[in-house]
């Protein structure tokens, strides 16, 4: 259903999901997202490629749901362009362009994939 209502935006995953915070404190929103990444891992987190190749980095997004938090008093202050949301699984703030974007998705892999098949055609067979 989803695709026939919401246009594709070519990243990779599910719907982003946002938690903003109004009228809260530091630490409550502190453990608040301690409680949801560890909870809803299974959810937001990116999953291994199976590959055969060995050292690819590159990670599978596309069953994770991209979840970022913020508070309402950054938003007011710097404003919803500015690096103030952060992305489940990653440290630091973000813009909300960088933090749904997954530098290590596809686009990695890809490469990686590629450089090991051509290692691979390289080698001398044993």
């Amino acid at each position: 259903m989803w695709r026939r209502v919401y246009l594709p935006t070519g990243r990779e995953g599910l719907v982003p999901l946002a938690f903003v915070f109004a009228d809260t404190t530091a630490v409550k929103v502190t453990d608040t997202v301690a409680v949801l990444e560890e909870a809803g891992r299974r959810y937001w987190a990116p999953r291994r490629h199976r590959t055969i190749h060995q050292g690819i980095t590159a990670r599978d997004y596309g069953q994770a749901v991209p979840v970022v938090v913020t508070t309402l008093e950054q938003l007011t202050e710097h404003g919803v362009g500015a690096a103030v949301w952060r992305r489940l699984g990653r440290a630091g703030e973000q813009t909300l362009t960088a933090a749904l974007n997954s530098p290590d998705a596809d686009a990695l892999y890809r490469g990686q994939a590629a450089r090991a098949d051509a290692e691979e055609q390289a080698a001398p067979c044993r």
